[in-house]
């Protein structure tokens, strides 16, 4: 009998003076009260690929998403020096390139006494920047800029930058927080914890539906994912959780409820398939 039939494909044969014994290959596991080898799944050890991991029989192969180059075993968007990250705080945004070493921050939106920008989307393909603010119960968009004024801005880009507001006319809100943009429909979906709902309308506000009331305690943050269908939205009352839904409100459940206090951010990692959040009491990631 040849070292290979005793032992198998996804065996290797070990012999010493004393013994000689079977050991699983690398890329497979012993199967437990079993003399066999398994297969090892690499895709469902996280981090195992930046973004898209295919499992193969004792290995595994990492690929990139579209629009996503391969560099150095990491997957990096293309044209990466274009892109931009905003950020908002108190009642303006400011722009910046993260890839651009010798990028500052630049006015994007400046707010008066009246905003508190509590959450923010962008809506890339219609070229807005959406927020709510739950100091005036509103929620509001301006058109992005053609490019990022410079510090240097005149008193006319000034004005620019500080002007071309608008506030959706929805009537009823009380406390919109979270606001996230469905990119393919071209909805738009918030959450206000002053009438404890979640609803959905379109990009201008028509339309509107009440999605989720009822067992809802503080709805804070919310994200969507439309390529899959799919809602997450945190709550941070008496009883704190992150639940998730189909985007028309059914098939709704539960995904988290431990080690949970105050859940304010939601993140979701579209091509890992991952959920991730801040929780504001625990102080962590």
């Amino acid at each position: 009998m040849t070292n290979t039939t005793m032992c198998g494909d996804e065996a290797q044969c070990i012999q010493s003076r004393s013994t000689t014994y079977c050991t699983c290959r690398r890329g497979f596991q012993k199967v437990p009260d079993k003399n066999s080898c398994q297969d090892v799944n690499e895709c469902l050890r996280f981090g195992t690929c930046s973004q898209l991991c295919n499992n193969t029989k004792g290995s595994h192969v990492c690929s990139c998403a579209k629009n996503f180059m391969k560099t150095d075993n990491m997957c990096k968007a293309e044209g990466s020096e274009h892109q931009i990250l905003y950020i908002a705080d108190d009642n303006k945004i400011r722009s910046m390139y993260p890839f651009n070493p010798n990028s500052a921050y630049e006015p994007a939106f400046q707010g008066d006494e009246n905003v508190r920008i509590d959450a923010m989307d962008i809506y890339v393909k219609g070229n807005k920047i959406y927020w709510t603010n739950w100091h005036t119960g509103r929620i509001s968009y301006r058109e992005l800029p053609a490019s990022s004024a410079a510090s240097t801005a005149s008193n006319r880009n000034r004005r620019q930058i500080d002007g071309g507001v608008t506030h959706l006319n929805i009537s009823g809100l009380k406390m919109p927080r979270g606001i996230a943009i469905d990119w393919v429909a071209g909805n738009i979906y918030w959450t206000d914890s002053g009438r404890d709902v979640i609803e959905v309308a379109q990009m201008k506000g028509e339309n509107r539906k009440t999605l989720i009331s009822g067992m809802i305690d503080e709805p804070h943050a919310i994200v969507v994912d439309p390529l899959r269908g799919t809602m997450y939205w945190s709550d941070w009352g008496n009883h704190p959780k992150i639940e998730t839904a189909a985007m028309d409100g059914t098939l709704r459940e539960t995904l988290v409820q431990d080690n949970i206090q105050w859940p304010t951010g939601l993140a979701v990692d579209y091509h890992n398939e991952r959920l991730y959040w801040a929780d504001a009491k625990l102080s962590v990631i």
